[in-house]
């Protein structure tokens, strides 16, 4: 399944990614990480009854991660470099140095070498990991058979209107644990860098930690930073905390392991939601299921403040655009909650809904609106203004959507034509909104056949196309100025920032040329 989605703007990604090795401390810390999940059950029958507090994780995606890592491991040995200057056989050591058969020669021209002819492929392989400045690119966090990883995504624009475009996977990032939310940061996670930009994800998975990976560079094992999780010192199993074999009366009479210690500031459960907050780089905002939100420092990596102001599972965070210092927050208590992040008690205002909170968006159009969806399928817009005026927060809500007839678990205002929102849900539908004048009218209704849907948004550089990911683990890109009711009245703006191309829905083994699979326009749906 596809459970998350981000684009990247375009021009973020170097051309040519740094391609690295990993060193023995990384393979070593994820092989540490592996045995210390593993040991966790034996530890909490060990301990005197008392559960130890730590995340939900799966222990076969852990392994998985180890085994990717130790395959690399066991490549060298096969090199036997410990070895290498010990070998008796001189002919054998000057082969090595200076080659011995025809492959080994050097030729003046490529053209005369045997071994580069025929070399297309190569060439064709050479072009496909080059990222041109045309090119988009947007993360896909996958999951497959209890394995996890996130893939970085190129799509390439036709130039020929009418043409299909073509996308394909340029590499991944093996994932420790289930990955629940994204979100793209141009931050490292460095203060002596904090001033540079690079292209970074944050990931929020079950485990309490949130990874920041570089993007840049292909094979890497570890991320490039950590907020929270786990102190270093508890990645490594305790002794005879999960010996095989071992009688629990024997068990019983050796010390009793510690509980996992979690970094100061440190969620304590699942990371949900996060958001970047782009006018102030080094900042990010998560939601997670222990009920808090938590305000990071990326560039230090610590934790500068931490809020309580929900009652339960904090499902989704948002920064206002326009007034960066404004944060939304929505949950499982079924309120979504405004507070201004200048304040220093961090008194907030507080909105009921219907049901629990799935996702929340600010309206681009007017930036003192946002928008909420909940479990029932309702999206529902406020106003601040209102809302901050005791006599006027009942009339706050600007206007109500029946929009879906299950949870409506995505939604995403169109960058360019602000009046145009897609919402997105697990009844395996997106819908297009014309939400101008604040009375919502339905554009045109897809059945995108990738299933229950969970992540979907625009592109800002191509306004033109939206991702959509869901249950049945494909990615889908869809135009949707193939469609004559978007067309009509966005139109003439969203052309002006497309470069031609059409809808199609890739998965690794398939492609679907335009409108093959998509659902005809149901005007009278409503």
């Amino acid at each position: 399944m596809i459970s998350a989605l981000a684009w990247l703007p375009r021009g973020a990604a170097k051309t040519t990614p740094e391609v690295t090795e990993p060193t023995a401390e990384d393979i070593e810390h994820v092989k540490d990480r592996a045995d210390a999940e593993a040991g966790e059950t034996s530890a909490d029958v060990d301990s005197d009854g008392e559960a130890p507090v730590k995340p939900k994780s799966t222990r076969a995606k852990a392994k998985a991660a180890a085994r990717a890592v130790g395959d690399l491991a066991g490549g060298m040995d096969e090199l036997d470099m410990d070895n290498y200057d010990d070998d008796s056989d001189e002919d054998g050591a000057a082969a090595r140095l200076f080659g011995s058969t025809a492959a080994d020669r050097v030729f003046e021209n490529n053209a005369d070498d045997p071994e580069l002819e025929g070399d297309e492929e190569s060439d064709e392989e050479i072009e496909d990991f080059t990222i041109r400045d045309t090119d988009l690119l947007f993360l896909a966090a996958r999951t497959e058979d209890d394995v996890s990883h996130m893939e970085v995504w190129v799509f390439e624009e036709s130039d020929d209107p009418g043409e299909d475009g073509n996308m394909y996977v340029h590499h991944d990032l093996m994932l420790p644990a289930f990955p629940l939310c994204m979100a793209w940061m141009d931050c490292y996670p460095d203060p002596s860098m904090a001033s540079q930009h690079g292209n970074f994800v944050a990931i929020g998975t079950f485990r309490p930690e949130i990874e920041i990976w570089n993007l840049d560079v292909l094979d890497a094992v570890a991320p490039a930073g950590m907020l929270g999780g786990l102190k270093s010192e508890q990645l490594e199993p305790e002794e005879g905390a999960s010996a095989a074999g071992d009688s629990k009366k024997k068990k019983k009479k050796k010390k009793a392991p510690a509980k996992p210690v979690l970094k100061e500031g440190s969620h304590e459960d699942a990371v949900l939601g996060m958001c970047w907050n782009y006018n102030f780089r080094n900042v990010l905002a998560s939601g997670s299921a222990d009920c808090t939100v938590k305000v990071w420092d990326v560039a230090q990596q610590k934790c500068d403040r931490t809020l309580h102001h929900h009652d339960g599972k904090v499902q989704a965070v948002a920064w206002n655009p326009v007034e960066p210092q404004v944060l939304l927050s929505g949950g499982f208590d079924r309120t979504a909650q405004l507070v201004d992040m200048r304040t220093e008690n961090g008194a907030t205002v507080e909105v009921p809904l219907t049901a629990d909170c799935e996702c929340l968006v600010w309206d681009l159009k007017n930036p003192s609106c946002f928008v909420v969806s909940s479990e029932d399928g309702l999206v529902v817009c406020h106003d601040v203004r209102m809302l901050m005026d005791k006599s006027k927060k009942s009339k706050s809500t600007v206007y109500t959507l029946g929009a879906h007839d299950a949870a409506t678990c995505a939604m995403s205002f169109n960058p360019v034509c602000h009046e145009l929102l897609a919402t997105a849900s697990t009844d395996k539908t997106v819908k297009m909104w014309d939400c101008t004048g604040g009375k919502p009218s339905l554009l045109h209704t897809a059945d995108l056949k990738i299933g229950a849907l969970f992540a979907m948004g625009f592109c800002k550089d191509a306004p033109h196309l939206l991702a959509a990911g869901g249950s049945k683990g494909v990615v889908s890109v869809w135009d949707i100025m193939t469609k004559a009711s978007v067309a009509n009245r966005f139109g003439a703006e969203l052309a002006k920032h497309a470069r031609g191309g059409a809808s199609k829905i890739v998965s690794e083994d398939t492609v679907i040329g335009p409108d093959e699979d998509i659902e005809e326009e149901d005007e009278d749906d409503d």
